[in-house]
């Protein structure tokens, strides 16, 4: 008899990205079912090569530049085999609660969360993962990617989420230009947080897009499920691609729910350090002791002071046949299932060397 998921409050204060209430903590066993790797997970070869699959379906095909310049993407399978539930009427009219109230979201996670921790089609791996309400936003408020790796630091806060309208896009290839500098809103800028769909949209008239759409005109459209992908500085929908779609047709803003893995950091004490936080507090106070001054100081307190942090990092595991296989089945792929593509941009993306 193997142990299973255990749930706890996630208390974290700061994850450095807007939220939308209280949150929760899934402490995954190392034994059992979640001993092999989930039927939803990341896989690297050599030179930033990247292949997220599902039931040993790829679903996506990425690599990023050994400068960080550039990633391209290129889909597979658009299946969903790891098969979350499908949330069936009676149990939408169960949650009666008031749409987005701390109650409403209590609900709503602890049913996805007791999907997630099905063993039959897991998508969680062994270790801590965080299940949170988070707010979009807008697209001109995220942050650009690294211009080079040494600017990425290992273990990170999830990015916040934005442009959900990125579901109704399934470019077979494409490729993003991470070097662009110029303000988020001109055409060409990438920035990190938007929303990537796994499968294709249903069309508008799908009978269940019409369903979510009552749901979203009175404001009880359950969430969907998103997970945060740190290296790709996105975020994957994981359940919910008919619920996000119905919210864009209504023009309301879709209730998202986050899952990321936790990374539990230990720091290392500083007298010298948390000696020079005490006097900028006591500084930043004689200022001008407001009510948001008060919330940045005791932020800043508690994030000096605490004996631990915690961010978020992506596990990966190993292609089997590395780079080579990485490769053929790439070739292969666009051999049997032929799209358009910039031959530049596609020499880039299957070129032999790392």
């Amino acid at each position: 008899m193997h142990r299973g998921v255990a749930f706890s409050t996630d208390d974290t204060e700061d994850w450095g990205l807007p939220l939308a209430g209280p949150g929760l903590l899934l402490d995954v066993p190392r034994e059992g079912p979640w001993a092999r790797r989930p039927s939803l997970h990341l896989e690297a070869a050599p030179g930033y090569r990247l292949r997220v699959s599902s039931g040993g379906q790829p679903l996506l095909w990425v690599r990023i530049d050994g400068y960080w310049d550039r990633c391209g993407f290129l889909r597979g399978t658009p299946s969903m085999p790891w098969g979350l539930p499908s949330l069936s009427a009676a149990e939408v009219r169960e949650v009666t609660h008031e749409p987005g109230s701390p109650r409403w979201w209590e609900a709503w996670m602890w049913r996805l969360g007791r999907s997630l921790a099905l063993p039959e089609h897991p998508v969680l791996h062994a270790g801590r993962w965080c299940l949170r309400p988070v707010k979009a936003i807008r697209a001109a408020e995220s942050e650009r990617y690294p211009v080079s790796t040494m600017e990425w630091r290992f273990g990170q806060f999830p990015f916040s989420p934005h442009s959900p309208e990125g579901v109704l896009r399934f470019e077979p290839f494409w490729v993003e230009d991470w070097t662009a500098f110029g303000p988020p809103w001109e055409e060409g800028t990438v920035l990190q947080g938007a929303l990537v769909p796994l499968r294709a949209p249903s069309p508008e008239d799908d009978g269940r897009v019409k369903s979510w759409r009552k749901r979203a005109r009175d404001g009880t459209l359950p969430p969907a499920l998103v997970r945060y992908v740190d290296l790709l500085g996105k975020w994957l929908v994981l359940d919910g691609h008919d619920r996000l779609h119905a919210a864009l047709l209504e023009g309301v803003a879709p209730p998202l729910l986050g899952l990321w893995p936790v990374l539990e950091e230990v720091l290392p004490s500083s007298p010298e350090g948390q000696e020079g936080v005490m006097r900028s507090a006591a500084h930043h106070l004689r200022a001008g002791a407001t009510p948001s001054m008060i919330d940045r100081v005791n932020r800043m307190l508690r994030l000096n002071f605490q004996g631990h942090r915690r961010s978020t990092v992506t596990r990966a595991w190993p292609v089997k046949g590395g780079l080579p296989t990485w490769r053929a089945e790439v070739l292969a792929w666009h051999r049997w299932n032929p799209f358009p593509v910039q031959p530049e941009d596609w020499a880039w993306f299957v070129a032999e060397r790392p």
